[in-house]
């Protein structure tokens, strides 16, 4: 791991604060107004449907394109606008019974589990921009007066330096302990929240393995719910308008966390690529040094 973050600066800021203070926030709070926007369209005032399910997505989009600051924020907009709204008598922030508590608990960790995983993703695209500035500035001094240190370049945040045996090994598992979550807290006669633990587990996979592990979990998630526990239990077939609206929402929050996380992977594969390359030609200065030496004294 690198041990010195701050050895070269960056002219453009770090990953993702590069972009201003203010157009981050102001992304946060677009995505949450316009989700509460969706919300309202849809079930208008309609207590306990879905309070806070149209939220994660804007979590999703805040945290990725402007860090853990606007992450969180959107997280807690989501929280406080869904309680106040959509949960519970409108416009009273009163205390609520077991399920209210457990759709507020469920989608506060999910939101805070993607903006800690896409963090996760940041920080590391940080890591690797100090890295390769490190070796192209080694390339403007001579090799005794550097401080770069060959191994920093051992450190890989990127999926692919995974086995797909632990990839998707991580995606099984983390897809039937979501199972055994939501069948073990409700049973297949509750068809409220059919995959309240299906998106996290795209998630992870998605962080661990790629997009190829989160894409796998997000379909497990989708026939695992719809399959024991929507309305029609074991078959397949014609469901509820509602359910219809539940099956899309985690279709389309789960494949954007994923693709986004995909994006914060790709960046991180290209900064490792930029990296190899500038040691490469760091070594081959360093060689043409040391041939060129002999001559000249």
């Amino acid at each position: 791991m690198l041990r010195d973050e701050t050895i070269i600066p960056h002219k453009h800021g770090e990953w993702p604060y590069r972009r201003s203070k203010t157009l981050r926030y102001a992304v946060a709070l677009l995505a949450v107004l316009g989700m509460f926007s969706v919300r309202h369209l849809v079930y208008g005032d309609l207590q306990s449907r879905l309070a806070f399910t149209f939220f994660v997505p804007a979590a999703i989009l805040a945290v990725w394109y402007g860090g853990l600051g606007p992450g969180v924020l959107a997280t807690v907009l989501g929280l406080l606008l869904g309680e106040y709204f959509f949960l519970t008598a409108r416009g009273n922030l009163s205390p609520f019974g077991i399920r209210e508590a457990m759709a507020f608990g469920v989608f506060g960790l999910t939101t805070l589990m993607c903006v800690m995983l896409c963090e996760n993703l940041h920080r590391t695209i940080r890591l690797l921009e100090h890295m390769l500035a490190q070796v192209r500035h080694a390339w403007h001094v001579s090799a005794a007066d550097s401080k770069f240190d060959p191994d920093l370049l051992k450190f890989r945040g990127n999926y692919m330096h995974r086995t797909l045996a632990r990839r998707y090994g991580l995606t099984l598992l983390v897809v039937v302990v979501a199972f055994g979550l939501r069948y073990w807290l409700f049973g297949t006669q509750d068809t409220r929240f059919p995959f309240i633990f299906f998106v996290p587990a795209a998630m992870l996979a998605a962080w661990y393995g790629g997009l190829g592990s989160g894409l796998l979990a997000t379909a497990a998630g989708l026939l695992l719910g719809d399959y024991f526990f929507l309305s029609q239990h074991e078959a397949l077939g014609a469901v509820r308008e509602t359910e219809r609206l539940s099956i899309g929402l985690y279709a389309v929050t789960s494949a954007m966390c994923v693709l986004l996380l995909e994006n914060l992977h790709d960046h991180i594969l290209r900064l490792e690529h930029a990296i190899e390359r500038a040691e490469q030609h760091y070594h081959s200065a360093d060689l043409q040094v040391a041939d060129a030496a002999p001559a000249g004294t």
